[in-house]
């Protein structure tokens, strides 16, 4: 069977390219649940849409594969290549094209009516039964607009076209560029910056987290199940052992990283009846389930823990740890370190003890989420005091270990 680089399912794409860019350094071998001819043609797809950017070395167990771009040098995000892969029949193709066509007068027709019309204009004869799951179905996408007249569905063009979205397409392209590489679901911005047939020429990103586009399906289900206060049931697969293990957990809010930029759905884990964060990139498959009474009482118990938690983990502890942190700040020339402790601070407070010392406290579940950011601001810490004693001991051995290592007094 020939090679195609077309594709019917997004899922199965997904599934391919997160093993082989996110989980990474994958053999040939490591895919022991498919065959090779599997593997070839998976890799070979990739390889055409990614081009020079998939690279390969040696190692004693095999040759692996892995992603290696410069992000400061991409124009677009070359991961939208996935989006534009579908396979297709000549029909498929060919009844595209005649119903949009066809429908562009404007004037609503039924699917009795288009079947007829397809024959009389275009010398084409199908089936009603295929041109009805064509019409139901460029309706799902939004292609097509769906009206009831008497007893008849009929079906017009959609009216939600780019130019009447944006009448004024001046600083369109700009709006585009930016959106369709920055923002949640940015492959929408992609498409219709791809109508404008303009480079982009003014934006280039030092942090582009381009394998997100690889999660954006999950995040609208997500987001939908949030939306319409539904449950979920996930397939999620194990980071450390690649197992699958399928739960139905109340979504409560998508969470992102300020650090890694990594996405996670905070939810109730009903199973294991606590609450859990789950990495979009693991979340094999997100289908939404019905609301049970009781599910209201899960969010707002977790509203009240993510507004006393420092990184992406909803723990179960029930009382709160103080964390101060006095620093030194030359507030006339170092401003900059006063916005950044008010900006990242996560509503902790900052005030002034005296010109040149100022004092940040906060109130959080677990003080150990928050060191690795306490630790930027080694050199201006003057004192540091919390509920948590051993989360402050741990800190000053790692300074005393610091010293040790490299000197100093």
């Amino acid at each position: 069977m020939a090679y195609s680089e077309l594709v019917k399912q997004f899922d199965r794409v997904r599934d391919y390219m997160r093993d082989f860019l996110i989980f990474g350094f994958k053999t040939r071998d490591d895919f022991s649940s498919k065959s090779t001819r599997t593997y070839d043609n998976e890799r070979r797809r990739i390889e055409s849409w990614l081009g020079e950017s998939l690279r390969w070395t040696y190692r004693p167990d095999g040759k692996t594969m892995f992603l290696s771009m410069d992000a400061a040098l991409l124009e677009h995000n070359p991961l939208y290549r996935a989006w534009q892969s579908k396979s297709f029949t000549d029909n498929d193709i060919v009844l595209h094209f005649f119903l949009l066509d066809l429908l562009s007068s404007g004037i609503p027709r039924h699917a009795e009516e288009i079947t007829d019309l397809l024959a009389v204009e275009y010398g084409q004869v199908f089936e009603l039964s295929t041109v009805r799951r064509k019409l139901k179905e460029y309706t799902a996408l939004g292609l097509l607009e769906g009206h009831r007249q008497g007893r008849r569905l009929c079906y017009t063009r959609s009216s939600c076209t780019l130019d009447t979205l944006f009448p004024d397409q001046t600083n369109l392209a700009p709006l585009l560029h930016f959106f369709g590489e920055t923002a949640p679901l940015a492959v929408i911005g992609s498409f219709l910056y791809g109508r404008l047939d303009r480079e982009n020429t003014l934006f280039r990103f030092k942090h582009h987290f381009i394998v997100h586009t690889l999660e954006d399906q999950i995040l609208l289900t997500c987001l939908e199940a949030l939306r319409c206060r539904q449950r979920l049931e996930l397939v999620n697969v194990s980071g450390r052992n690649g197992r699958e293990r399928t739960c139905v957990v109340v979504p409560i809010k998508i969470l992102v990283s300020v650090q890694s930029g990594r996405r996670y759905l905070a939810a109730r884990r009903l199973d294991q009846r606590r609450f859990a964060t789950f990495r979009l990139d693991y979340i094999k498959s997100a289908v939404p389930r019905p609301a049970l009474p009781g599910d209201e009482a899960y969010r707002s118990q977790a509203e009240e823990c993510l507004a006393h938690t420092w990184g992406t983990a909803l723990t179960s502890r029930e009382r709160l740890e103080r964390i101060t942190m006095n620093i030194a700040v030359d507030e006339l020339h170092e401003g900059y370190i006063l916005q950044r402790l008010r900006r990242e601070g996560r509503g902790g407070t900052v005030t002034q003890i005296r010109p040149g010392l100022w004092q940040y406290t906060h109130q959080v579940y677990d003080s150990g989420e928050m060191m690795s950011w306490v630790k930027t601001f080694i050199g201006r810490i003057v004192s540091l005091e919390g509920d948590n004693q051993a989360v402050i001991r741990r800190f000053y051995q790692d300074i005393q270990r610091m010293t040790a290592l490299y000197g100093g007094t």
